[in-house]
C-alpha cells in the first residue's frame, strides 16, 4: 500500500488511523490528503477506501479510489480569498443574479447606502433610486449589459435616509461556462464629495484670484454666452462692444515698489472700472496689466457711443489712485472691437480688441482706438518673419534649451523641460511668445513639433552615450500637432531611432486643447500611453480644471501654473487653489508639478502644501544642452534649507539578493533619496537601531524570516514608520492577512515597475509626513 501511494508523501495521523480501522473492522471510509507529484506540483486526493468481509470471515484486499480535488480546494481558497479582499475593499461591491435580484453587498456598499445585508440580500438594486438619474443613463447602461459588455457612469442614488449622493459605478455583466448570463458585479465609490470640489474649483479658476472679477476664462465664456444668445444675434439695434484696457507702464511701478503694491493698484483699478460703467455685462482682468469690459451698445450713432463710452473709462480711470501712503497717477490705453461687425468668434473679437489696444499704446497710450480690419495683417516686421518661419528648420535656425525640473522633497534633479527658441541671424534670439502663434495659425507647427520631438530624443541619446544616467524630458505638444492622425507613429518612430525608454519622455498638452475635441483626445492620449510614454496636463488652472476631465485622460502629471504660484504666499486665493489642485492629483494618482517658482518662499510653501515637483528660475532658468550636461555632471541639488524637514528622506531596502538590492538602490537614489540597504533581517534591525528611517520596503520571501514576519516586528519597535513588502503573486494570501493586521501599508508584486514602483515610494514618504513628519519626530 505504501507503494501504492507513493513512498515520498507524508500521510497525516487522520489518514493512517482510517487504515487501521478498516483494516480492523472491515468498512467504507472517505478521506482526503495532499499529495506531492512527480513534477513538484501539490495534489489534494479524495480516497475513498473499502474492504470486504468474505463469507469465511477472512478479510478481503482493501480497494482505493482516488479522485483528484484539487481545482476544488483552489476554487474555495480563490472564494476565501475574494471574501476577505471584499470584506475589506473601501469600494462598494454589490453582486447581483441574472434577474437583478441582489446576492453579495460588502460592508463599503452597506456604509454608503445607510442599508443592513438583510435589508438589501434579495432585493433589487432599484431601491437605492433617487428618480434624479436622467433616463438616458440607465438606458446607455441596458444598452451595454444588453451588448455583453460593461458600463461605467454616474448614478444619482438615495440612501435609506433619504440623502441623495452620486456614485461612480463600473458594472461588468458575467458569463458561464456555456455564455450563459450569471451575475451582475458592480464596484464603486461615492463621488458627491468630488464632485462638490470639482464645482467649486471651477467657480474659483473662472474668477480673478487678485481682484475677484472675472479671469480671462471667465470673461471668453461670457462673451461667447452673448454672442450665441439668440436675441442678441437677432436684435439689429443692439451689438455688443468688446473693451481691452491696458495700464500704461505698469511694469515700472512693480520694479520700483514692488509686486504688492502694484498688486493693491490693480485691485483698486478694477474696482474703479466696475463702479464706472455698472451696466456692463461683464469685467475682467484678463491678464497682469489688462483688463476687460462687455457692454451692450445701441447700433444707432454707435460712432458716438464708442466716442462717449471711450471718453468715460478714460475719465474714471484717470484720477490718481491712493495706495497706503503713495499716489500713483496711471494713463491706460483702450481698445474696441464690435459683434458681429469685427468678428463672431470671441477669441477673434478680444484679439481684434487687444490689437486695436496695441494701436492707442504705438500712438503714446491714454487714448483709445477702434478695431481697423487692416489690423489682422499686424506690421511688416510680423509679416516677413512667418514668411523667415517656412524656413527656420531647413536654415537649422531652431533650437533647445532645457529647464530643470526638481523633486521637492528631496531636491533632486529628476527632469527637464525642452523648451523652444529661435536663433535669428539677424534679430537675435527670439522667444517663443513672438513666433509660436504665428506657427499655430499658419500651421507650420506641425513640422516644428516633429523636429522638436526628433531633436529632444537625439539629445538624450547624447547624454546617455556621455555616460549620464537616464533622465526624464517633458517635450510640449501644440494642440494641432496633438489632433494630428500620426503623432504616435512619429513618437514611435523618434523614440525608436534614438533607443530611449519611453518612460523617460514626457508629452505635455494643454487642458484647453485636449478638451477640443475630446473623442480624438482620449484615443490620442490612450494610444500615447500604450507606447509607454508619460502625459502632463500643462497650465493646469486657467481653463477647464475639472476632476471629470483629469479622470478620462491618462495624465501622469499636473502642471499648476506660475500664474497661481506667483503670489501663492500672500494671497489666499491663489494659495486655495494650488492646494486643491495639489490634493486632487494625489486622489487621482497623478504628481503635481509647480511651474514659475521663483523664490525660496514660494518654494518652502510648495513643499509644505506636499507639491510633487518644481521648475522656475528660483533653481535655473532655460539651459542650453551642453549647460544641462556640466549642471547633472555637478550633481547640483535643490538646496532645501538646514532645518531637519530639509533632510532627505531615508528609505530602508531589505532584500537578500543582491542584484536587486542594486537596482532598487540605484533607481531611488536618482530620486534624490537617503537609500540605506540590508541583506537580511537581521542586519535589517542592526541598521534600524542606529539609523532614522521612515519608509521600508522588504523582499517577501527571504531565509530566516519572510518580509511580513519582519515588518511585524518593526510595527512593534519602530511604529512611526510606512511598511511596504515586495511579493510574488503566490505569496498573496500572507501578504493579505499582514495588511488587515496593519504590518504592512501596502505590497509591491514582482516584478516591478520603474515608474509605478517609484510612485509608491513617493506615495509612501507622504503617508509618513501626514502621520508621523513635520510634527512627528
Amino acid at each position: 500500500m505504501t507503494e501504492l501511494l507513493g513512498a515520498d508523501t507524508q500521510r497525516p495521523p487522520e489518514f493512517l488511523a482510517e487504515l487501521r480501522d478498516i483494516g480492523a473492522h472491515g468498512g467504507v471510509r472517505q478521506v482526503e490528503t495532499p499529495l506531492t507529484a512527480g513534477d513538484g506540483r501539490r495534489l489534494w486526493i479524495s480516497w475513498s477506501i473499502e474492504q470486504r468481509v468474505g463469507a469465511d470471515t477472512i478479510l478481503a484486499p482493501i480497494f482505493l479510489v482516488g479522485t483528484d480535488v484539487t481545482r476544488m480546494h483552489e476554487s474555495l481558497e480563490s472564494a476565501l480569498l475574494f471574501r476577505d479582499i471584499a470584506q475589506n475593499s473601501p469600494l462598494s461591491i454589490l453582486i447581483t443574479d441574472a434577474r437583478r435580484k441582489i446576492l453579495f453587498a460588502n460592508p463599503a456598499a452597506l456604509a454608503m447606502s445607510g442599508y443592513s445585508a438583510e435589508e438589501v440580500v434579495g432585493r433589487q438594486p432599484r431601491m437605492f433610486r433617487s428618480g434624479l438619474t436622467p433616463d438616458e443613463t440607465y438606458n446607455a447602461m441596458w444598452a451595454a449589459h444588453g451588448s455583453g459588455v460593461s458600463w461605467s457612469g454616474e448614478l444619482i442614488n438615495r440612501r435609506k435616509d433619504g440623502q441623495v449622493f452620486t456614485e461612480r459605478l463600473s458594472i461588468s455583466p458575467i458569463d458561464d461556462h456555456d455564455g450563459q448570463l450569471r451575475f451582475y458585479f458592480a464596484i464603486g465609490e461615492d463621488s458627491s464629495r468630488q464632485r462638490e470640489l470639482e464645482t467649486r474649483l471651477a467657480l474659483v479658476t473662472r474668477s480673478d484670484a487678485l481682484t475677484g472679477l472675472h479671469n480671462r476664462v471667465g470673461f471668453v465664456n461670457e462673451l461667447a454666452r452673448l454672442t450665441r444668445c439668440p436675441a442678441v444675434a437677432t436684435a439689429a439695434a443692439t451689438r455688443i462692444a468688446v473693451v481691452h484696457i491696458d495700464i500704461d507702464d505698469f511694469e515700472s511701478i512693480n520694479r520700483t515698489f514692488g509686486h504688492e503694491t502694484g498688486d493693491r493698484l490693480l485691485v483698486e483699478f478694477g474696482r474703479r472700472l466696475a463702479d464706472s460703467v455698472p451696466e456692463a455685462d461683464a469685467v475682467a482682468r484678463l491678464g497682469n496689466d489688462e483688463f476687460g469690459l462687455l457692454l451692450s451698445v445701441p447700433e444707432e450713432n454707435s460712432g458716438d457711443s464708442y466716442d462717449e463710452l471711450s471718453s468715460l473709462l478714460l475719465a474714471a480711470l484717470r484720477p490718481a489712485f491712493v495706495i497706503g501712503e503713495q499716489t500713483f497717477e496711471v494713463s491706460s490705453s483702450l481698445g474696441f472691437a464690435c459683434f458681429p461687425a469685427d468678428g463672431k468668434e470671441p477669441g477673434e473679437l478680444l484679439a481684434g480688441a487687444a490689437s486695436a489696444t496695441r494701436v492707442a499704446k504705438r500712438d503714446g497710450g491714454n487714448s483709445a482706438a477702434r478695431f481697423d480690419g487692416q489690423l489682422n495683417t499686424e506690421d511688416s516686421e510680423r509679416r516677413q518673419l512667418l514668411v523667415e518661419l517656412r524656413q527656420v528648420i531647413e536654415k537649422r535656425q531652431l533650437l533647445l534649451h532645457y529647464q530643470p525640473q526638481l523633486n521637492l522633497q528631496t531636491g533632486a534633479l529628476i527632469g527637464m523641460e525642452a523648451l523652444l527658441r529661435w536663433q535669428h541671424p539677424e534679430k537675435g534670439m527670439i522667444p517663443p511668445g513672438r513666433f509660436i502663434p504665428w506657427a499655430e495659425e499658419s500651421g507650420l507647427i506641425i513640422a516644428i513639433g516633429e523636429w522638436v520631438l526628433g531633436e529632444a530624443c537625439r539629445q538624450m541619446r547624447e547624454w546617455l552615450d556621455a555616460g549620464l544616467p537616464p533622465i526624464k524630458v517633458a517635450v510640449n505638444l501644440s494642440a494641432r500637432h496633438f489632433r494630428v492622425a500620426n503623432l504616435c507613429q512619429s513618437v514611435g518612430e523618434a523614440l525608436a531611432r534614438y533607443q530611449i525608454d519611453p518612460q523617460t519622455l514626457e508629452l505635455e498638452i494643454t487642458e484647453g486643447a485636449m478638451m477640443l475635441d475630446v473623442a480624438t483626445s482620449t484615443r490620442t492620449s490612450e494610444g500615447l500611453k500604450g507606447l509607454g510614454v508619460r502625459l502632463s496636463l500643462d497650465d493646469f488652472g486657467t481653463g477647464y480644471s475639472s476632476l471629470a476631465y483629469l479622470s478620462r485622460f491618462p495624465i501622469d502629471v499636473v502642471k499648476i501654473d506660475q500664474s497661481f504660484v506667483r503670489d501663492i504666499t500672500s494671497n489666499p486665493a491663489s494659495a486655495a487653489i494650488v492646494q486643491a489642485i495639489i490634493a486632487m492629483s494625489h486622489k487621482l494618482g497623478k504628481i503635481a508639478l509647480a511651474e514659475g517658482v521663483e523664490t525660496e518662499e514660494q518654494m518652502h510653501y510648495l513643499r509644505r502644501c506636499d507639491c510633487d515637483e518644481m521648475q522656475g528660475y528660483f533653481f535655473s532658468r532655460p539651459l542650453p544642452a551642453e549647460q544641462v550636461s556640466a549642471l547633472r555632471s555637478a550633481g547640483k541639488r535643490l538646496a532645501l534649507g538646514s532645518n531637519a524637514d530639509a533632510a532627505p528622506p531615508t528609505v530602508l531596502l531589505v532584500d537578500d539578493e543582491p542584484s536587486i538590492l542594486s537596482a532598487l538602490n540605484r533607481l531611488l537614489r536618482r530620486e534624490g533619496y537617503r537609500v540605506l540597504v540590508a541583506g537580511s533581517a537581521e542586519a535589517a534591525f542592526a541598521v534600524l537601531a542606529r539609523e532614522s528611517v521612515a519608509v521600508i520596503l522588504s523582499d517577501q520571501r527571504m531565509p530566516v524570516m519572510t518580509g511580513t514576519e519582519l515588518l511585524a516586528r518593526v510595527k512593534t519597535l519602530y511604529p512611526q514608520t510606512v511598511r511596504m513588502v515586495l511579493s510574488g503573486y503566490s505569496e498573496i494570501s500572507a501578504v493579505t492577512d499582514a495588511i488587515n493586521k496593519g504590518s504592512i501599508h501596502k505590497y509591491l508584486s514582482k516584478p516591478w515597475d520603474d515608474e509605478h514602483l517609484k510612485s509608491e515610494i513617493r506615495d509612501a514618504f507622504r503617508t509618513w509626513r501626514e502621520r508621523f513628519g513635520r510634527d512627528g519626530d
